[in-house]
């Protein structure tokens, strides 16, 4: 066995890895849930999701050309805070989002699925992960090659969705919506507290960008193209997202949008009917299970780089020989993932994902920060932009940010028929990263 991964993806393969795990989650999946909150602001809140996540990135992108490993946010929080609690719960965190947001987007998957093929939605979603999982094993080119077919298709999915509704807003046929109309009656004191909340839920479709880090020892340069990847990634999924929420709104109100387990078939149903809806959804399907392979590649990738530091058991940074893959992280990955499908409901799932990715992407920020006060002499390939001396402004404003969106996510979620504040369910799962460092973090086990 080795422990080498292969450097062959270059940068508009890193590129199009972040722009199919960003737009396979969103769009697809939870533009229906965040129409019910921000209602026609729906545009607005995927800008402010943007903007959120454009300070992480630049974060990502500075730290991961510094530290191009597999196993990203671990090794940052480890080299700037000196310690190996912080850095194990920081990957713990990480995986769990992995998991969590692997889980939710087959969820998804599996409504979509039950368009064509009525059956059980944990056995679809199930079946999904199993399959990806496989593909995750077989090679990272092989997964690479998929990665560009399914977000080829997802993203002629959207420009359909965008084309068709444009013209017939520009054409009169359809009236653009008031992109101003929040839900609630409680906006008219807060006008923009139903779009932060949203924002907050939205994130999620935001996930993506910060896996690219985590595929730094398969890129060929990931110096020069790792920085320039999280920026063209971001900026292009945002410009799609945007475009389409507005033709959503305007086409379907966001009362029907938000009670749809198909949104996007609603919106084409509308816009053409006959087979329009089902074209959807067979895109949506490539979308979502695109979206659950790259999320599983780049968990096992954080499994593999925790286990390579001996912060996990050893013998999870094994690769094989054959298909260069780590495989007994890529099946203990796609494992936890389908037991994370307990859970069932998509809005749960993607509750625990958004608690997780803020608290991860605050250490993300914070990481950033310190390393620039405590090691300024470290040669840094890219540097975020906008510096008062050694303080990076962009990762204090992503750290303030991400505390504040942490603090927004307010909406209740269900289980065992009672209702949850979803901020509390998330940060009672990651609290088990405590006990979880005392059992792996500082075992003899991890250590040898």
């Amino acid at each position: 066995m080795t422990t080498a991964l292969k450097r062959c993806l270059g940068l508009w393969e890193i590129v199009i890895y972040g722009v199919g795990l960003i737009l396979g989650a969103g769009i697809y999946v939870l533009i229906g849930a965040a129409a019910g909150i921000a209602g026609n602001m729906l545009w607005l809140a995927f800008l402010v999701a943007a903007l959120v996540a454009s300070f992480t990135a630049l974060s990502y992108a500075e730290l991961s050309a510094l530290f191009p490993a597999a196993g990203a946010e671990f090794v940052f929080a480890r080299e700037a805070f000196s310690s190996r609690a912080v850095a194990w719960i920081t990957g713990f965190c990480a995986l769990v989002v992995g998991f969590a947001a692997a889980s939710a987007v087959a969820v998804g998957f599996a409504h979509y699925l039950n368009q064509f093929v009525p059956m059980n939605t944990v056995f679809a979603a199930g079946g999904l992960i199993i399959a990806m999982s496989v593909l995750n094993y077989w090679g990272i080119k092989e997964s690479a090659r998929f990665n560009v077919f399914a977000t080829s298709i997802e993203i002629g999915g959207l420009l359909l969705v965008i084309a068709v509704g444009g013209y017939q807003i520009i054409d009169g046929v359809t009236p653009l919506a008031d992109l101003l109309e929040a839900p609630t009656a409680e906006s008219e004191e807060w006008p923009f507290l139903p779009v932060i909340s949203a924002g907050a839920l939205i994130f999620f479709a935001y996930l993506g960008f910060e896996d690219i880090a985590n595929i730094a020892e398969e890129a060929r340069d990931p110096y020069r193209d790792l920085p320039r990847a999280f920026i063209y990634a971001l900026v292009i999924s945002t410009f799609i997202y945007i475009l389409v929420a507005i033709v959503a709104v305007s086409v379907v109100p966001y009362q029907e949008l938000a009670e749809s387990e198909q949104p996007l078939s609603v919106i084409m149903e509308v816009l053409i009917g006959g087979a329009a809806p089902t074209l959807i959804a067979i895109i949506a399907l490539f979308a979502t299970a695109n979206t659950v392979l790259i999320t599983l590649i780049v968990s096992a990738r954080m499994l593999y780089g925790m286990a390579s530091d001996g912060s996990m058991p050893r013998t999870l940074s094994r690769v094989s020989s054959k298909r260069y893959t780590p495989y007994l992280a890529v099946c203990i990955v796609g494992g936890i993932s389908i037991a994370f499908l307990f859970f069932k409901h998509l809005e749960v799932l993607a509750s625990i994902t958004d608690v997780g990715i803020f608290i991860l992407f605050l250490i993300v920020n914070l990481s950033n920060i310190l390393l620039r006060l405590r090691r300024p002499e470290l040669p840094r390939p890219w540097r975020t932009p906008f510096n008062i001396g050694n303080l990076p402004v962009v990762s204090v404003l992503g750290a303030i940010s991400c505390v504040l969106m942490l603090l927004t996510i307010n909406h209740p979620v269900v289980l065992f028929g009672n209702k949850y504040s979803s901020l509390l369910v998330g940060l009672t799962i990651f609290a088990l990263a405590i006990p979880g460092y005392f059992i792996f973090g500082q075992s003899k086990r991890s250590r040898q």
